[in-house]
């Protein structure tokens, strides 16, 4: 992904079969090493807890609620398109498909695939890239790097650290994530 930085530790989520899978692979000056399963998405007990109301936020923020399952799912504007995203604290860069970076007007060519990613789906190339804006309510981050995996390797994506790394906090509580920019 990114050719100048020491190797880094990136995490997907993987889809087989309506099994999702956690998947981490490191980054090295030679390309991704291969991706390892970190864990499998068991069923969730459905909690009888009450739904949270979100509060308003003013300046340079954005709240956003955790769904059942205990994710962050939301709705980012990303080079002025509507882009479903799922926060991942774990993964190092914000994660896209072929077909999500069409959408943005990323253009890349097939040489740009020449980082290797085993997949729960099988081997699949990756590319770098950067998204020029992206934006969830009031909080707008330019220039974040992202890594463009092959459609049938990522269904989702992910809004990992590339993104979250330049605000200026970002918590989780009372079942609320707050960035704060």
């Amino acid at each position: 992904m990114l050719k100048t930085i020491a190797p880094l530790i990136a995490v997907s989520i993987a889809s087989v079969f309506g099994v999702q899978e956690y998947l981490k692979y490191r980054e090295t000056a030679n390309g991704p090493a291969p991706v390892q399963v970190v864990g499998t998405q068991s069923q969730q007990q459905n909690t009888s807890a009450q739904p949270v109301k979100l509060q308003p936020v003013y300046g340079r923020k954005a709240r956003l609620k955790m769904d059942s399952r205990g994710h962050f799912i939301t709705t980012a504007r990303m080079n002025g398109r509507n882009i479903e995203v799922l926060v991942d604290t774990g993964a190092t860069s914000v994660a896209i498909n072929k077909k999500t970076a069409r959408r943005l007007g990323i253009v890349l060519k097939a040489s740009d695939f020449k980082y290797s990613v085993n997949t729960a789906n099988g081997s699949t190339k990756a590319a770098s890239a950067m998204i020029d804006k992206i934006q969830i309510g009031n909080v707008t981050v330019h220039n974040v790097q992202a890594a463009v995996l092959d459609d049938n390797a990522l269904s989702s994506t992910l809004l990992g650290m590339s993104f979250l790394k330049e605000l200026t906090s970002f918590e989780v509580k009372n079942q609320q994530l707050l960035l704060v920019q």
